[in-house]
């Protein structure tokens, strides 16, 4: 199987699906990534500029994907902050989904409610709308011609904060330690969770020490949010997700729409 992992910034993967794509990797899958920003405005710090956080994170970036096995890491290096052309990044996105002939892609929940961030909901309602659209052989023929074949994309899996109950629930706990890992190859992520954990450090200038404090804090709240996910399908950790399969052009769910229309409860989730 072939799963594309689309996210907007550098850090995103790693709280939300890197225990999953760790063990679908370690079950021979081939895990491509491909970031759409360059994340390059992601810190509180006041002593670097846009090129040197574009940097940071992408060695960042690679490093936590080597610990999760992933095959292949892409950055489109779109602005960071609200700055993306969604016509021109759903053309590319369907390349990649053909190039790579994705059988799965994951991205973000686009009909989430309150999400305030632009990049995640333009990111993921192209990625889900490429998955979808990209087995069309006159949609974009220029990439035909050019070798790249239409390719019917099985199945969206939307990460992270869902706009629809989680219908599928993966065991990480055997991966678990690999997305600590991962997570906290992220300086942003760290920095970040000063205000949440750890509000007497200063989040625009934060020391070696403090990353190790911010580290400690970070691998706690990792683990916490793995097991509480878990407990609800006795699970000891876990990743919740919301999966749609596609159609072209559609997702395969109208028989669902209907039935929770009608007032009827949406099937039990699985483990996937």
């Amino acid at each position: 199987m072939n799963v594309l992992a689309i996210f907007a910034h550098p850090d995103d993967l790693s709280f939300f699906c890197s225990g999953t794509l760790a063990k679908w990797a370690e079950q021979g899958h081939k895990i491509y990534a491909l970031c759409v920003t360059s994340g390059n405005v992601g810190t509180l710090r006041t002593d670097l500029k846009k090129e040197d956080v574009a940097e940071m994170r992408e060695k960042e970036l690679r490093a936590a994907n080597e610990i999760l096995g992933v095959k292949e890491t892409l950055i489109l290096g779109y602005p960071d902050g609200g700055f993306i052309n969604a016509p021109e990044l759903r053309e590319k996105l369907i390349y990649y989904v053909r190039k790579y002939k994705a059988d799965r892609v994951v991205t973000f929940d686009p009909w989430v409610a309150y999400e305030v961030h632009p990049d995640h909901v333009v990111v993921g309602r192209m990625a889900a709308e490429a998955a979808a659209f990209a087995a069309f052989p006159l949609l974009y023929p220029e990439q035909i011609r050019s070798g790249v074949e239409p390719y019917a994309c099985s199945e969206v899996w939307f990460m992270g904060l869902l706009g629809h109950p989680p219908n599928c629930f993966v065991d990480i706990s055997q991966t678990l330690e690999k997305k600590v890992k991962a997570s906290l190859k992220f300086e942003a992520t760290l920095t970040l969770l000063a205000r949440l954990f750890a509000p007497n450090i200063d989040p625009t200038r934060v020391t070696s020490e403090d990353l190790k404090i911010l580290s400690q804090h970070a691998d706690t709240l990792l683990r916490f949010m793995a097991s509480t996910i878990g407990e609800k399908v006795k699970l000891k950790a876990a990743e919740a997700f919301f999966v749609q399969r596609t159609l072209p052009g559609h997702f395969d769910n109208f028989q669902q729409i209907m039935l929770e229309m009608l007032g009827n409860p949406p099937e039990p989730p699985k483990i996937c």
